[in-house]
């Protein structure tokens, strides 16, 4: 019998959530995560890894506990031994940007991938084994005492971690990000997570519409005039404007804008 059937299996569930771009980085991190947290965490386990998404959906009213209780039924489901859930949310507790969620009762974690920020691949590489780590300290495993981390090691591990809010008795714990630095780092994060390059692609003939327009209108006389006519403030009033006018469409059009509950960590 080959020794590594003697060594204890956990079993780890990686969850993307929606199934877009976070199930892409799912599929990249759950084909080196074994070796990691064979090396970061514990090697006398035997690690596998599951990957899946679409069967936890992100509820814009229930915040970071609705998603983890969504994440709990899953794991459940499929007797995963701990879960963490990548999802392309912005996450908040206190009006500052939650980087990750621990719960060590349900036995699963949540990250945010924008308040990553741009590498977010590499930060993902030191985080997951420190809350899987984590998760199975908290959680008293008796038939896998792994090393466990402290979770203060964590934030001084990945850059956008500033500090950790919660009780480890507890086993809630949250991984936040500073205010000023933290929200920086998340709305580069949501840019990339949106990728504005495919939707510049997807917008490729009301593009190419909007210069048509402008060129022609810039070979007439009309528009010449009117620009001497007015003075510049009067101009930079015209443009502001006009981006305040898109930009409230756009947000109104899409249901872009939410406010969050004052009593929700989400």
């Amino acid at each position: 019998m080959a020794i590594s059937e003697h060594r204890p299996e956990i079993v780890v569930g990686l969850v993307a959530t929606p199934p877009d771009y976070p199930a892409q980085v799912v599929a990249r991190l759950a084909a080196e995560l074994a070796d990691r947290l064979a090396e970061q965490v514990d090697q006398q386990v035997r690690w596998t890894v599951r990957a899946g998404w679409g069967e936890v959906a992100p509820r814009r009213d229930g915040g970071v506990e609705a998603l983890l209780d969504d994440l709990a039924r899953r794991r459940a489901d499929a007797r995963w031994d701990v879960a963490i859930c990548l999802t392309d949310l912005p996450l908040h507790t206190k009006r500052v940007p939650l980087v990750a969620h621990t719960s060590a009762r349900r036995r699963v974690a949540a990250v945010s991938l924008p308040a990553l920020g741009l590498r977010q691949l590499r930060a993902l590489r030191a985080a997951v084994p420190g809350l899987v780590s984590r998760l199975l300290t908290d959680t008293s495993e008796e038939r896998v005492p792994p090393t466990g981390r402290a979770p203060a090691e964590l934030a001084g591990q990945v850059a956008a971690i500033h500090r950790v809010v919660g009780q480890a008795d507890a086993g809630e714990l949250g991984y936040v990000a500073s205010r000023l630095a933290g929200r920086v780092r998340l709305l580069t994060g949501m840019i990339r997570a949106n990728r504005p390059g495919r939707a510049l692609l997807g917008l490729s003939k009301l593009l190419a519409g909007a210069f048509a327009t402008a060129a022609f209108a810039l070979t007439t006389n009309t528009i010449w005039e009117m620009g001497d006519a007015l003075d510049g403030l009067r101009l930079t009033v015209i443009m502001l404007l006009g981006l305040t006018a898109l930009v409230t469409w756009l947000i109104i059009a899409h249901d872009l804008w939410e406010k969050p509950d004052r009593g929700d960590t989400g």
